[in-house]
């Protein structure tokens, strides 16, 4: 926050007056601006430039920091900010950025003669900037080694704020102010005062399902964990009236859309249409955007960086100028420096290079197009996408059904608490000869999915399991064949026995003991054999999904899902695999695809196995 020392009188009055703050709070923000001060305070240029502080200026007269960079850095530390946003892509200045806004802020702590009288804390107390990273060891050997190395070299902090080299595990100051890095753990900072400092790599922190770190079980964010934890410490001890000393760096290169720092953008975006003001600073660049022109070619190419439904691709020369309106925010102008890498690997080269966040760096299906092709557009029985049995309730119109007297499979993935559960339901409609080249023909069946649904535990509880039966059951009054019923988690053991005994054909069936169901999904895609409706999530999931060569599955990016993809995998498959399906439709087993009956085999082989295990 900045407050104009000259006529502090009026200008605490104007603030009283704009934020509605009591005299004792005017009184804590008089305090933090008249504090004697043990030495004049520099500006942010200044101290990055001057031989006394960090001394960036080269012989000739020019700085180590880009001019660019430089700008970013006093808009950064102009007392505006409490928060900031570091990202984009890589060589962009985001670390430097973080590690020189922290070295002037410790340096503006250390300008007052006493800083804990500043904000109230006991004297024996400590106030610790952070570093923080995926692990003890990324924040160490990375971050805090370079920082304390440019610490070292300053003339001002050898001079008038030096700290104890004979220590290396941390950096200790006069005025007990320290700098430390410390573990992946988000109770690293319990018990500190946490002024400021970094956390890196924020958009690389692990994302975990059902996992024991969470409260409820189940998935544990760790960016958001420790973000939490040093954003409390911080407002605990060292915040009045809603502004904030210091500054708290979040970096990171993109990753996934819905990222951790893209959480943070939209805060601040949100900030700014609630009060045309925000306390989060977002550097989003490239290299092109701060370095100086002559680092690059003249020469410029286009690339339109693809959305939810079209991938991404190089442009020819001049396609831009024949693109919708629409669709020129997708197009982005890249220095012919970096066309061989766009070429040699696009989707790598968006994130790293143009900082685009993509949905999945190797995409399981990278045809978009196939799954925008097979999705309808009509009315569906299912008249949410998405429910939870408690403030959001099912509702079926049996008039949307389709030819309901066909056989219909149903594939539930089960969750409780945190995830969501996947829903869906179809049926075969038929079988269409599908050419494979050289005369060859292979008789496949056409799919038909009623309705696909997300199934979201209620706030605070767990998912009411017994409802997804009661799903079933609506149907099957309502008029629509459902024969079989499939599960994929452990818990659904008891809607398995119960839905046997009302007369319903139920298996358990897995999503991730091998990529074979997805394998059936894709192609039939692929073929145009599936006719689903349009469901958001499930989109976005089957284009965010990438195959875990290692664990031979098709697994989900963090910060995404595949609940209700793997419940529309789970009837593909399902209704593939039936021998039924093919004989009522009158398709000969001989002419079943060798492929298939051997996945047939292999499937009532590791049930053989189970069993007599």
């Amino acid at each position: 926050m900045k407050i104009d020392t000259s006529n502090i009188e009026g200008s605490l009055k104007e603030i009283q007056r704009e934020l509605g703050w009591t005299d004792e709070e005017t009184l804590e923000a008089l305090k933090w601006v008249t504090m004697p001060t043990v030495r004049p305070v520099v500006g942010v240029r200044e101290f990055m430039e001057s031989p006394h502080y960090m001394g960036t200026l080269k012989d000739d007269g020019t700085s180590i920091i880009y001019p660019k960079v430089m700008e970013e850095l006093e808009i950064m530390n102009s007392g505006d900010y409490e928060e900031i946003v570091l990202t984009g892509g890589i060589g962009s200045a985001k670390t430097t950025c973080a590690l020189y806004s922290t070295a002037y802020q410790l340096y503006l702590l250390s300008c007052y003669e006493n800083p804990h009288d500043l904000f109230g804390l006991d004297p024996s107390s400590e106030i610790v900037f952070i570093f923080q990273s995926i692990n003890a060891k990324a924040a160490k050997t990375v971050d805090y080694q370079r920082f304390r190395a440019m610490i070292e070299k300053s003339p001002y902090f050898r001079k008038y704020f030096p700290f104890n080299p004979e220590l290396e595990s941390e950096l200790v100051f006069p005025k007990r102010v320290y700098v430390r890095p410390v573990s992946s753990l988000d109770t690293a900072a319990i018990g500190q005062n946490v002024f400021g400092g970094m956390l890196d790599e924020v958009n690389f922190m692990a994302v975990i399902q059902n996992s024991k770190s969470a409260i409820d079980g189940g998935t544990y964010d760790q960016a958001t964990a420790l973000y939490d934890s040093i954003s409390k410490r911080r407002k605990s001890r060292f915040g009045y009236a809603g502004n904030m000393p210091g500054l708290l760096c979040l970096v990171s290169s993109k990753r996934y859309p819905g990222q951790f720092t893209d959480k943070k953008t939209e805060e601040a975006n949100e900030q700014l249409r609630r009060t045309g003001k925000s306390s989060i600073y977002v550097y989003d660049k490239r290299t092109w955007e701060i370095k100086p022109d002559e680092y690059f070619m003249k020469e410029r190419f286009n690339i339109f960086i693809g959305d939810e439904s079209r991938k991404p691709r190089i442009l020819t020369k001049g396609e831009e100028k024949k693109m919708s309106i629409n669709d020129l925010p997708l197009v982005m102008e890249i220095p012919e420096d970096y066309r061989q890498d766009f070429n040699r690997d696009i989707m790598g080269s968006l994130r790293d290079i143009a900082g685009v966040s993509t949905l999945s760096l190797h995409p399981f299906i990278p045809d978009r197009e196939s799954v925008v092709k097979c999705t309808r557009t009509d009315k569906t029985p299912f008249l949410r996408q998405t429910v939870d049995f408690v403030d959001t309730k099912l509702q079926i119109d049996s008039k949307q059904f389709y030819r309901p007297e066909l056989d219909r499979f149903v594939h539930c993935d089960l969750a409780l608490t945190g995830d969501s559960a996947g829903f869906a339901v179809g049926c075969v409609t038929g079988f269409t000869p599908m050419s494979r080249g050289a005369g060859h023909f292979e008789i496949l069946p056409s799919i038909y999915i009623d309705a696909l649904l997300e199934i979201k535990p209620p706030k605070g509880g767990e998912i009411l399991i017994y409802k997804v039966r009661e799903i079933v059951y609506a149907m099957k009054k309502l008029g629509l064949n459902v024969k079989w019923v499939s599960f994929d988690q452990f818990q659904s053991r008891d809607s398995m026995q119960l839905l046997k005994q009302a007369g319903y054909q139920v298996g358990y069936q897995s999503m991730d003991a091998s990529t074979m169901p997805y394998d059936f999904l894709k192609n039939a895609l692929y073929d145009g054999r599936i006719s689903m409706p349009a469901h958001e999530k499930c989109k976005l999931e089957l284009f965010a999904l990438e195959k875990d060569t290692k664990k031979n599955r098709v697994d989900h990016p963090a910060y995404f899902s595949k609940d209700v993809s793997d419940a529309l995998a789970g009837v593909v498959f399902g209704l593939t695999m039936r021998r039924e399906s093919w004989a009522k439709h009158g398709v000969s087993l001989q002419h079943i695809p060798q492929s298939i009956v051997q996945a047939i085999a292999q499937k009532q082989q590791a049930k053989q196995v189970a069993v007599n295990a």
